[in-house]
């Protein structure tokens, strides 16, 4: 049964899994304080062997979508009308790309947009870099060098670790919107 007010079921939360870039690390934990704040969790990936057809009725039944900036999100077009996406932002200045790709066409969707922007303690990098390097110091001088090396960098070599603490506030946040 799918979740309505009222009706004493939990609101369904899917994550998105990703297993070859930006790969949530603590995907476990998240879903831990997700089921503790009431959401039932769903964790997900569509690769190439994927039924689509399934997969779409997998995310229609869900209330709210998780995941970090990339192809997965694109399965809000899945989602029902009143729906959240929350989209967790990488580390590297990329807010305003991300924010077009997902944020922008949740509001022509009938999709109420969520934004999680990771810090650098939550980003692989800080663990691949000495802190007073520019791809952590100074992102801006990163994205100079143009698309090629934001995608290397920011996309296809970080990892993040959510602070679970800070992002429980973006899980009841989404609650919050649902029951009203």
């Amino acid at each position: 049964m799918k979740w309505t007010k009222g009706n004493g079921t939990k609101p369904r939360l899917m994550i998105i899994s990703r297993k070859r870039t930006r790969i949530l690390t603590n995907e476990f934990e998240v879903s831990q304080v997700a089921r503790k704040l009431g959401y039932e969790v769903v964790l997900a990936e569509a690769n190439m062997s994927t039924n689509l057809t399934r997969f779409a009725q997998i995310v229609n039944s869900c209330d709210v979508l998780m995941g970090i900036h990339g192809a997965g999100l694109t399965n809000m077009i899945f989602l029902p009308d009143n729906a959240i996406v929350i989209q967790v932002v990488p580390f590297g200045g990329i807010d305003g790309f991300a924010r077009l790709d997902f944020g922008n066409p949740a509001a022509g969707m009938n999709i109420r947009y969520l934004d999680y922007k990771i810090k650098t303690k939550e980003s692989s990098l800080s663990q691949q870099y000495p802190i007073d390097h520019p791809v952590l110091k100074d992102p801006v001088s990163v994205r100079r060098k143009g698309w090629a090396e934001i995608r290397s960098v920011y996309l296809d070599n970080q990892n993040v670790t959510i602070d679970v603490h800070r992002f429980k506030g973006t899980l009841a946040k989404g609650l919050k919107l649902l029951r009203h």
